[in-house]
């Protein structure tokens, strides 16, 4: 029996004590294992703890990171929406200045064939789980492409109308590309009209701008004055004569300010607004001739007031 037995000495700290246990091997045996058990159990436990900490934090950190993602995305929907807008404006102020230029428009079959890209759609099947966020972020990743397509077709544009503005630069000075009336709204335009004082309808050779008496009228192109006095149904007027085949005609005015023979620029003051001659209110009756025939100025001036007013203040 002693054979199966273990003692276990205890001796106190200053050594005047000591007192022996005995115990089995077989109870050494048994509380060694349900220590082991014990210590299992809780090394599991406190595993388990850990890893569901763990778990959740990376469950909270990801629910933050799709918070954040998610409203970058609705961010750079509308920061999309409004670029695709400017480059649609642009679009229409090339088309614009290709005309004025005598190029050809690239118009909607060109841009379209210019701009069809990938559809991105199918690249994320698997990898965003939420229907609305991936529908969202494809329609986001073709309009990209769309607008990165659209801008290499722009700058090719924009290289076309510098090259041709370098071989036109001259002829560009002299044609009437420019509001003559800045502060002012169109009332009348080119075409059949019925006469608002003879009643009936007759040709309109030009546009009517109406503004407040005295507004400043400006040169469209550069050219040379040719009449500057008061003619018939137009009142005190100006006709200036620019080269490549344009005339323009300004009536209606409340003060000339050239003369005749007078060399002028584009943005030049010429004139002020009126009512003289066959005219009910104040306005600016503006005609452009190209080679003889009158045509709509509306073909050739820019609406854009902020080129406009860049050809007034290089005059100044």
């Amino acid at each position: 029996m002693a054979k199966n037995e273990s003692t276990i000495v205890i001796i106190s700290k200053d050594s005047t004590k000591v007192r022996q246990l005995k115990i089995s091997r077989n109870k050494i045996i048994l509380f060694s294992g349900i220590l082991l058990f014990l210590f299992s159990i809780l090394g599991k436990y406190t595993l388990d703890l850990l890893i569901d900490f763990r778990y959740d934090s990376k469950i909270a950190f990801l629910e933050q990171t799709n918070e954040f993602l998610t409203s970058k995305l609705e961010d750079m929907t509308d920061r999309l929406a409004s670029v695709n807008d400017q480059m649609n404006n642009i679009e229409k102020k090339d088309d614009e200045i290709r005309m004025i230029m005598g190029l050809n428009e690239l118009g909607d079959d060109v841009r379209n064939v210019g701009i069809g890209g990938t559809n991105y759609e199918y690249d994320l099947d698997g990898n965003v789980l939420d229907p609305r966020t991936a529908d969202n972020l494809s329609q986001q990743l073709v309009l990209l492409d769309k607008l990165e397509r659209e801008v290499k077709l722009g700058l090719e544009s924009y290289s076309d109308l510098i090259d041709t503005y370098y071989a036109k630069e001259d002829s560009i000075r002299h044609m009437p590309a420019m509001h003559p009336v800045l502060e002012g709204r169109i009332t009348s335009d080119f075409g059949m009209r019925l006469h608002p004082i003879f009643k009936k309808y007759r040709k309109h050779p030009g546009i009517d701008f109406a503004a407040k008496k005295g507004t400043p009228i400006y040169a469209a192109a550069d050219g040379v004055v040719k009449l500057a006095k008061y003619h018939g149904g137009y009142g005190n007027c100006v006709f200036i004569d620019h080269l490549y085949g344009y005339k323009t005609r300004y009536g209606h005015m409340q003060k000339i300010l050239v003369r005749n023979g007078q060399k002028v620029k584009r943005g030049e003051k010429i004139g002020l607004v009126g009512k003289t001659g066959i005219a009910t209110a104040p306005h600016l009756h503006f005609e452009v001739h190209f080679k003889g025939q009158e045509v709509n100025p509306r073909h050739y001036f820019f609406d854009d007031l902020s080129i406009n007013q860049l050809a007034i203040k290089d005059r100044q």
